[in-house]
């Protein structure tokens, strides 16, 4: 298994969708004019075969005299376009930027320490170099936030496009500031590995063996963190794909309500207005599918950093559709789970007998470690427990999503009967039309929703859960 919360950067998606569908967010125009019908831009596509660079590792490996086959075999699954939930983690072990930053830290740590035991110690160099690029990063990513709170604080709530403005505002506000979470968490698992350096210049036995440096406890962590947040960014470049499929035909239909007004109009069974209001509903639908591209874009071009392509990649990466691993949720042990999840993080395991503890009259220590033991376990475990209920409430949605699927099935031919049968007009039926596009969205959003809360709970079995 692998896997920033995708229910808030779609929170603004699904208002689009309740705002686009008021008639009262309609605006009114007096020259309406032609109007283009919308076309769908051409979905890209890229072959699995595509060799994009390659292998980091090699070099690394032939210096130790150590064969590459595996790690070869391994590299060549995830060399490619293609972004799979299932072998992120194996794209952010051989790619990321990020990952291979903290993993030549704990390489080039193995020398300093090799180097330190035949007692060259002068090898000690500013170790702060490894985090400049990362301190970077979080310093970027808190800037944007903090240039789109000022945005949104500026906003003049009498404009009349307030609320799609807000709410644009909102979800970028929110997509940085999780990112910026994410690299801050990495740059402290990047000090961390630092600071352990240090303590190896003294030690007769390196702690990191060069040839098992991405299983080391830290790295491993490091990783995981790093592909957590991805798994995230990738659900919702999946669900914004969906969203724009939906709401290109939405876009459709608002014109065809548009040209059927105009048609009304001359028949004297719709008013000026009513051309008015569709038109600008029609105009609102067009505009919010262009900033959700937009946005699809931006957030596209995040993951294809963080994964290491380039800019210019973009256009051909391909997002994998994943599927429920029911699998997965059948072998769920909530019991043994949550002692994974407090004997896992970190809050839990640091916990140490300190030198303040041993001066107290009569005590080990032990005694006070096992409280503050308890205390933080059970701080895990009401975590832990949030997760899993989330996890929860995310499966009873998906499966009353099933239900809603075929329902929408169901209506989708009873709607087309109505029209032939001439039980109600064409506009009508648009309308009926715009109710089933809004069900289906609600239906794979839930789908997302549950992957994204297992994958939540996976992580939170390995340690990767805040605590305050």
């Amino acid at each position: 298994m692998i896997m920033f919360n995708i229910k808030k950067i779609f929170v603004f998606c699904i208002a689009f969708t309740l705002l686009v569908s008021s008639p009262s967010f309609a605006k009114v125009r007096l020259d309406v004019g032609e109007v283009d019908k919308p076309v769908a831009e051409p979905k890209v596509n890229t072959s699995e075969g595509i060799i994009i660079q390659s292998n980091p590792y090699v070099e690394r490996y032939n210096e130790t005299g150590r064969l590459i086959g595996k790690a070869k075999e391994e590299y060549d699954s995830v060399n490619n376009f293609n972004i799979n939930l299932k072998t992120l983690e194996l794209r952010v072990k051989y790619f990321s930027p990020t990952y291979l930053n903290i993993r030549q830290g704990a390489v080039s740590s193995y020398y300093m320490a090799y180097y330190a035991r035949g007692g060259n110690d002068t090898l000690m160099y500013d170790a702060l170099s490894y985090t400049e690029e990362i301190h970077d990063l979080v310093d970027d990513y808190k800037e944007l936030y903090l240039m789109y709170t000022r945005e949104r604080n500026a906003l003049d709530k009498s404009d009349p496009d307030y609320a799609t403005k807000y709410a644009t505002l909102t979800a970028q506000i929110e997509t940085y500031q999780y990112m910026h979470k994410v690299a801050k968490a990495t740059y402290d698992a990047t000090n961390r590995t630092i600071n352990s350096t240090k303590t190896m210049l003294g030690l007769s036995n390196a702690l990191y063996n060069i040839g098992n440096v991405d299983n080391n406890n830290q790295i491993t962590f490091a990783r995981e963190a790093i592909t957590k947040g991805l798994t995230t960014a990738v659900l919702s470049v999946l669900q914004l794909e969906t969203y724009i499929d939906i709401l290109e035909n939405q876009t459709n239909l608002y014109y065809d309500m548009y040209e059927l007004n105009k048609k009304n109009l001359g028949l004297g069974l719709a008013t000026e207005n009513d051309v008015l209001s569709s038109y600008s509903t029609y105009e609102t639908a067009k505009d919010t599918l262009k900033k959700t591209k937009t946005t699809l874009r931006n957030v596209k071009e995040q993951v294809a950093n963080n994964l290491g392509y380039s800019i210019s990649d973009v256009d051909k990466l391909t997002f994998v559709e994943p599927e429920v691993d029911y699998e997965y949720l059948l072998s769920i042990d909530v019991g043994a789970d949550e002692v994974k999840a407090y004997t896992s993080n970190s809050n839990y395991y640091s916990l140490s007998i300190n030198s303040r503890d041993r001066k107290r009259p009569g005590s080990t220590g032990e005694a006070l470690l096992s409280k503050r033991q308890n205390y933080m376990s059970e701080k895990v475990i009401t975590a832990f427990e949030d997760t899993y209920n989330r996890l929860e409430s995310a499966r009873l949605s998906y499966e009353a999503g099933n239900i809603l699927n075929n329902v929408c099935l169901i209506n989708l031919e009873a709607n087309k009967r109505k029209l032939d049968n001439n039980l109600v007009s064409e506009l009508e039926y648009k309308g009926l039309e715009l109710q089933n596009f809004a069900n289906v969205l609600q239906v794979r959003v839930s789908k997302y929703s549950l992957i994204s809360a297992y994958m939540d709970y996976y992580y939170a079995t390995l340690g990767h859960l805040d605590i305050a």
